[in-house]
């Protein structure tokens, strides 16, 4: 009778949270989606889903004998909490039911291709669980499994617990400051990361983070720190140096256990433009695969905001893998066209408004920010569909068959490349003219941030990659017409690119900018050396040492404030050096190159 009881309180209450008698017993995690009886677990392993045993006492813990609560942060502001006011640990919490995110676990995609059979996953043993080495299956669709394991089995916690305390006290007392500048000024053109989800866990104890994610963000946000008057007014700064060592520590073991939260804290750390490995974008890119970010998560078993979360992290992932090209030069791992195709590998549907849960927010932050988060969404939604056109181009122009000798740019010759050029460029016309007003790079608004600089700036190095494919075709035996229509236009690109770089306001150079964006700075003065080597006339050479000239004194006036530029004066220097020096040499000489 008592059992029949506790079945109708358990049916009369959906919502109840505390673990069934089964999953009590092997300690772990119970999750019942919306609508179901029983609880995931139970389902899977063909169990009884009954909470007939009551719960086990509980003692609550002063705050400071707590060993895994140091400081408790409002939502809101960030600020500590009264003293002996404790966060209710069994309040219902964001992460209950997610894939990627949940505590101590870690979830590996099972791909069609695997040893793994999907149809034998369903008849797993029930023995199996998530406190074993084998794991657990968990489906999230007809098609999709992932194998769930606890992250004891691969990593150390107490290593875990270690390399955080050592991060926080490396940033202390400023850690709250610094994750809201990054909130203010990072997310709303690097959505990566739920809002909510991380002010929750932060709320709580730093101690719920991943080392590398909570050391990321720390790291991206100190380049920011100008903007928080607790900062301004410190007489210490913390060691960017030491953090960033910590984190890249941690990164490498967090690859053992890897969440969401690994992949987003390297796409963080790639945002750091001093020494990131330039492997790690590979890395990412398997990494995100074993998360399962590249399949389609629409009718998942999951959150709405991790389905959201899911798609944002997957173009992001998909940026950074093409604009790499420029940064590393290596050619992307992610297929060129996305079709949707049945035969496709990279089946994200696209990011759209609906997957920003924070546009509903109407709070003053998000009306009144440092950066306008409504702006910051827009212009992260444009960039996927530039990188879609960008793929395009670089696929067609800088690929190893395309280039080699004897490879197909050199067999269709100038007259053939133009054709495939004409296509793209009007592609790359269109996205521009399609850009609402607020997006112009003339925009900008008092006291905010602009976030329109990186779009434009990406726009006009894909424009470049075009032209300088169409240079570098160019022979003794090319038609004079249509030599110097190619030439001429790509002068026309150059001052235009420079253009660019002298119209950035504060506005501009303040705001985040993100991974490639000293690269593609530096490839406007590697694109004015390709037209200086290549000039038939010495006063045509000089007029490209004089934009060099030019540009550098741009970048000179706005590199203090903004780490990019001074990294792409760096980059500058490493690949023209000074052509000033051959100013004389050029007017005197150069007719004796010819």
């Amino acid at each position: 009778m008592h059992l029949c009881l506790m079945s109708a309180l358990q049916a009369a209450t959906p919502t109840l949270r505390r673990p069934c008698d089964w999953c009590r017993q092997r300690k772990s995690r119970c999750v019942r989606e919306p609508g179901q009886q029983k609880c995931a677990r139970c389902i899977l392993h063909r169990h009884e889903c009954t909470y007939v045993q009551g719960p086990v006492p509980r003692r609550r813990l002063d705050r400071q004998q707590s060993p895994t609560r140091t400081e408790d942060f409002g939502l809101n502001g960030l600020s500590p909490s009264p003293p002996g006011q404790a966060v209710d640990a069994a309040s219902p919490s964001r992460l209950t039911g997610t894939l990627g995110l949940e505590p101590h676990l870690h979830s590996t995609y099972i791909g069609p291709a695997s040893y793994h059979e999907p149809t034998l996953l369903d008849l797993k043993s029930v023995s199996t669980s998530v406190n074993q080495d084998m794991g657990h299956p968990r489906r999230v669709n007809q098609s999709s499994a992932f194998i769930t394991s606890a992250d004891s089995t691969s990593a150390s916690e107490s290593q875990r617990i270690s390399d955080l305390d050592q991060i926080e006290a490396s940033i202390q007392p400023f850690g709250p400051a610094l994750v809201k500048v990054y909130f203010q000024i990072v997310h709303p053109l690097f959505p990566i990361l739920d809002k909510g989800v991380f002010l929750e866990k932060y709320a709580r104890s730093y101690r719920e983070f991943s080392p590398p994610l909570l050391a990321a963000v720390y790291l991206v946000a100190l380049d920011w720190r100008l903007f928080d008057r607790a900062l301004t007014k410190a007489t210490r700064v913390p060691d960017t140096a030491v953090l960033e060592d910590l984190a890249m520590r941690a990164m490498s073991d967090d690859m053992k256990r890897a969440k969401l939260s690994t992949l987003q804290a390297g796409l963080l750390l790639l945002q750091r433009v001093r020494s990131t490995s330039s492997t790690l974008p590979a890395q990412l890119l398997a990494l995100g695969q074993s998360l399962g970010v590249h399949v389609d998560c629409s009718d998942w078993s999951v959150p709405d905001w991790e389905k959201s979360l899911r798609r944002r992290l997957a173009w992001a992932l998909y940026t950074h893998d093409k604009w790499g090209a420029i940064v590393h030069g290596r050619p992307s791992l992610i297929p060129t066209q996305i079709d949707h195709s049945d035969v496709g590998d990279w089946d994200v549907g696209p990011c759209t408004l609906v997957d920003f849960p924070e546009a509903t927010d109407t709070g003053a932050e998000e009306v009144e920010g440092i950066v306008d988060a409504g702006l910051g969404r827009a212009a992260f939604i444009q960039l996927i569909e530039l990188t879609k056109i960008f793929s395009e181009i670089v696929a067609t122009f800088c690929s190893v068959g395309a280039t080699k000798k004897g490879g197909l740019l050199s067999r269709i010759g100038t007259t053939g490349t133009m054709s495939l050029a004409k296509p793209l460029v009007m592609k790359l016309r269109e996205w521009h003219s399609s850009l609402p007003d607020n997006l112009q790079l003339g925009t900008t608004y008092s006291h905010r941030l602009s976030t329109n600089g990186p779009l434009h700036l990406s726009h006009m190095a894909a424009e470049l990659t075009i032209h300088r494919a169409l240079l570098r075709t160019l022979s003794a035996d090319t038609p004079p017409a249509l030599r110097s229509t190619i030439r001429t236009a790509a002068r026309a690109r150059l001052a235009s690119a420079m253009k660019l770089i002298e119209s950035l306001q504060p506005e501009h150079t303040q705001s985040f900018w993100g991974f490639a964006a000293a690269s593609q700075v530096a490839m406007i003065g590697s694109f004015a050396g390709l037209l200086w080597a290549t000039s038939a006339e010495a006063e045509e050479a000089v007029e490209f040492v004089n934009q060099l000239e030019r540009l550098r004194w741009a970048l000179q006036m706005r590199a203090s404030a903004a780490p990019f530029i001074h990294e792409a004066l760096r980059m500058l220097d490493d690949e023209v050096g000074d052509l000033g020096a051959l100013r004389t040499a050029t007017s005197v000489d150069y007719m004796s190159w010819d």
